[in-house]
């Protein structure tokens, strides 16, 4: 039987007194009291999510929300799939007018994906999983305009994975053999997955988590379950988030009942070989943590709680000190890079809240300082950029999301016109001994 992520339950509570990082912004959702499940930050300028009921947790929502300027304006609409029983899994988009959704049936499963190529005005169905009992879609996830993903839990004997490169025009299975053996009664969660760059993981009630690092087509899986039982259970839950291939954490929350009794980080820095637990301060497991996310390329995190009494949002460099940023009622949370990150919460109406930005650079006291900040621009590029920081310049490294430097360079001008589309991090190495790193895309 299918497995389902928890309920976040939502109380809300008033964001007028919230640090400076960050300023609030209007998801306009015409209905109060929308809730943001998730969001994907395609870049600086360009996100989109869903919503859900914060009032009625159980009643089913079919809405996104979209913002192409950075969160000047969001416009939101309605995501109809034809069906108004089906449940969103997570949406993914890609620039102002395409995106993806998936979405399942409750009962039985099945479901499929759907596209905008419209800015969410007509949704259109692209692939459909038919096996009654089997066949669940847990997510669509698209690293480009081309290049997708759609994941199921096992069926027939084999987790049922499907990858497009003509932007979902056509889909073909993943072979079984590309793919580890799920275990006995083995299954994914709903939206229970994390991309950056070119790599793409998801967990599983098993407590394991399946890898690839080039777009889904091969897997390997990580024995994650000697760490955690079940991602989403009753007793014991848990996230993920991922820097690039090698670096990640585990967050793992333990219940009596509704009451969060235990909170354990576990880290990998070798691609989940090997994990270490985490000493840390700052936060508890009475803070309940919802939602974990790396600024992708660095060891920054940012987590966020929605507990309506001990809510909130935090910063870590690897984990291990964290410092609060604000004690406001936060969901989901994204960066594109250490300045630019986006954070979901409840709206009180269609031009009153839903959303948070951040205002300043991410750092933290173990972490780069703004007076080291690096600029690449222009980002996303069709191929020269320019990288400028506060400090002399000794040597620029591209490297792509499989960890190879693909260009070396001590001069302040790049040219990317070489490289495939895609998502590289530019790591500036400087004349005082630090370095930093920024992500920067390949249109």
């Amino acid at each position: 039987m299918k497995r389902i992520l928890l309920s976040v339950t939502a109380l809300l509570i008033s964001s007028a007194a919230f640090s400076q990082y960050w300023t609030t912004q209007n998801s306009g959702f015409a209905a109060a009291s929308r809730g943001i499940t998730s969001m994907e930050v395609f870049d600086a300028n360009t996100v989109w999510a869903f919503a859900y009921n914060g009032v009625t947790t159980t009643a089913n929502v079919q809405e996104f929300t979209k913002t192409s300027n950075g969160g000047a304006t969001w416009t939101a609409g309605s995501i109809n799939v034809g069906n108004s029983a089906l449940k969103i899994t997570n949406i993914s988009g890609v620039s102002a007018t395409t995106a993806w959704v998936g979405a399942f049936d409750n009962t039985n499963g099945l479901g499929g994906i759907w596209k905008t190529s419209d800015g969410g005005a007509t949704w259109t169905n692209q692939h459909m999983l038919t096996t009654a009992g089997q066949s669940w879609t847990n997510y669509v996830h698209f690293f480009d305009a081309n290049n997708g993903i759609i994941g199921g839990d096992p069926e027939s004997g084999e987790f049922e994975i499907y990858t497009t490169a003509n932007g979902g025009t056509t889909w073909t299975r993943v072979p079984g053999a590309n793919i580890p053996d799920p275990l006995t009664d083995e299954y994914g969660y709903n939206g229970g997955y994390y991309s950056v760059g070119n790599n793409i993981f998801f967990y599983t009630g098993k407590g394991r988590i399946y890898k690839s690092t080039d777009k889904g087509l091969t897997w390997t899986v990580l024995a994650t379950n000697s760490i955690i039982s079940d991602f989403g259970g009753a007793t014991v839950s848990g996230d993920m988030a991922w820097s690039d291939a090698n670096t990640g954490i585990i967050v793992r929350k333990t219940f009596t009942g509704q009451t969060p009794t235990g909170l354990q980080l576990h880290r990998t820095t070798d691609g989940g070989a090997t994990w270490s637990q985490v000493t840390f301060t700052g936060i508890t497991a009475a803070n309940n943590i919802s939602d974990i996310t790396y600024v992708p390329g660095t060891s920054i995190l940012v987590a966020t709680s929605s507990a309506s009494t001990s809510g909130g949002s935090w910063k870590s460099n690897n984990g291990t000190t964290w410092t609060a940023i604000d004690a406001v009622q936060h969901l989901s949370v994204k960066c594109f890079n250490a300045s630019t990150c986006y954070s979901g919460g409840f709206n009180t109406s269609a031009t009153v809240g839903g959303m948070f930005k951040s205002t300043q650079v991410l750092a933290t006291s173990e972490a780069v300082s703004k007076a080291k900040q690096i600029s690449v621009y222009p980002n996303p590029t069709k191929g020269e950029i320019n990288i400028k920081t506060e400090e002399k310049i000794k040597m620029i490294s591209v490297v792509d999301m499989s960890g190879k430097t693909v260009i070396k360079t001590d001069s302040g001008k790049t040219d990317l016109s070489s490289l495939p589309k895609g998502t590289y991090m530019v790591k500036a190495e400087l004349s005082n001994g630090t370095s930093i790193t920024e992500k920067v895309i390949k249109q």
